[in-house]
């Protein structure tokens, strides 16, 4: 969680978790602050909307915020009593708090020689992408041309994308916010761009006007360096991405919040239930063949009030599986064994492709700073990064980025940046961010965010090349060409490898 002022540089959190209307962490809003009503979700017995779902809830005495009808639900904004009468309504399966789903953290540092600017057209930062070579994405491109993996879109459900980036224009073909505090920004006047001049503050929250003004606007990179990582095109900028012919749809899911806990105050992103939701049933309603969620929380599974998120997430996953969209998402940055109770969404639901991220034990760090010379990690020296869930929900692995390892087999992670070598941040995974609707830039980041897109670029070659295959065949496919690199409760069935999977 981001405290005001707090700009570019972030130490890696651990914890993910899902809330409603809490500080992150899972502590509650203080009681001056709570609101009398909040955000739920109602879930119906029918899996489609009744005729009569929206009279019944204001019936009730809720306001719905937002309808969706192929997976029976609503979201509402409503009191105790409300919800109450709700519960009891025949018709309806379950009420619970409309839950909420955070960015896994990352350490991040900006691309420190000739970041701002206009970039070249050399894609000259290429070499220092280990990533892209490390899963054979260069042998992808020999065999499938541009105009081909044109033929495939993937969803991008996140903070927006900068689509006047160098790399990034004319890439993106759908630009969506489904995020409660709707605004327009950047030169083309997008809802899917990645300004934040309005927030959700929880200090002074209205349910009856949810989305005020913020004191100053910031920029979210999140999407932007994820959406470069699947499709940076060639001759753009100065990266390139897995599939640089791939089309990429951009969706804004998340919204900016702000509140205040033991006397810290805070500013940053979430996304809801809801638009999370609604991005992924139109998404799929659009025949986007991939979806990529580099987001997450937890849900407990012995919980009674998570049971109408539970089973709204497990019908909108297999609506987009019925029409054909693949869902890949970060198994999370918990460091934690994903095995038990304790649900990580959306990664470890059924038909999603659940990432783990991984690093390498290739000594990039001794290489000079800056250097000419490729950056290579070599194969066979592939480790789970420190921070990376794992467990049997995990189906694959891609790199995600880590600090490379000490003389002693230590991530130089542990130790405070002043006491790494300058080289460390070679080990992390170099994509396109921004910084204002006039600077685009280039930044190192790592977490399982970065794996996640790795795959879904690799998965939208595929159905580039395989229009007929459905997301199972897909699934199966990417898992049996993957390149076996260790532990399946670590990595899954493997390392994705883009040319394998092309081949």
């Amino acid at each position: 969680m981001r405290k005001v002022g707090y700009i570019v540089l972030a130490a890696l959190a651990l914890g993910l978790f899902a809330c409603n209307q809490q500080a992150p962490g899972g502590a509650s809003l203080s009681v001056q602050s709570a609101p009398e009503k909040g955000r739920y979700l109602v879930v119906f017995k029918s899996e489609t909307l009744p005729s009569n779902a929206q009279a019944l809830v204001q019936g009730a005495g809720a306001r719905v915020l937002k309808t969706l009808e192929p997976i029976g639900a609503l979201t509402v904004v409503a009191d105790r009593a409300a919800v109450s009468r709700l519960a009891r309504n025949p018709q309806v399966l379950a009420v619970g708090p409309e839950q909420y789903y955070s960015l896994p953290k990352t350490e991040r540092i900006l691309y420190q020689e000739e970041t701002y600017g206009a970039p070249s057209a050399a894609d000259n930062l290429y070499k220092y992408q280990w990533d892209i070579r490390r899963i054979g994405a260069p042998k992808a491109w020999e065999r499938v041309p541009l105009e081909v993996q044109a033929r495939a879109t993937v969803a991008v459900l996140d903070t927006g994308v900068m689509d006047n980036h160098p790399d990034l224009v004319g890439q993106i073909v759908d630009f969506q916010a489904t995020n409660y505090c709707y605004e327009t920004a950047g030169p083309n006047n997008t809802p899917s761009y990645p300004k934040y001049s309005l927030w959700i503050d929880f200090d002074h929250f209205d349910p009856n006007n949810l989305c005020t003004p913020a004191p100053y606007v910031t920029y979210e990179a999140h999407g932007t360096h994820v959406s470069g990582t699947v499709a940076a095109r060639f001759g753009g900028g100065r990266v390139v991405g897995v599939a640089p012919g791939v089309r990429i749809a951009a969706y804004k899911v998340f919204d900016r919040i702000h509140f205040t806990e033991g006397g810290e105050e805070y500013d940053d992103v979430g996304a809801f239930d809801g638009p999370i939701f609604e991005a992924i049933l139109d998404a799929a309603k659009k025949g986007y063949q991939v979806i990529n969620m580099s987001l997450g929380g937890t849900l407990d599974t012995r919980n009674r009030e998570d049971v109408a998120a539970m089973v709204a997430w497990d019908r909108v996953m297999k609506y987009a599986n019925r029409m054909g969209t693949l869902i890949v998402a970060s198994a999370g940055n918990s460091a934690q064994n994903a095995n038990g109770y304790i649900v990580h969404i959306p990664s470890d639901l059924p038909t999603v492709v659940s990432v783990s991220a991984t690093g390498t034990a290739t000594p990039l760090w001794q290489y000079p700073y800056p250097t000419d010379e490729t950056l290579n990690a070599v194969p066979g020296q592939d480790v789970l990064a420190f921070y990376s869930n794992y467990g049997a929900a995990v189906d694959l692995s891609a790199p995600g980025g880590d600090c490379g390892l000490d003389e002693s087999g230590q991530s130089w992670c542990a130790k405070p940046a002043s006491q790494r070598p300058a080289g460390w941040r070679y080990h992390l995974i170099l994509s396109t961010i921004i910084v204002s609707e006039t600077t685009p830039a280039y930044a190192w980041y790592a977490g399982t965010s970065m794996a996640s897109p790795h795959v879904a670029a690799v998965a939208a070659l595929v159905r580039a090349l395989h229009p007929e295959w459905g997301p199972g065949e897909v699934r199966a496919h990417l898992k049996a060409t993957a390149e076996p690199i260790g532990s399946r409760q670590l990595f899954g069935h493997g390392l994705v490898n883009a040319d394998r999977a092309t081949r």
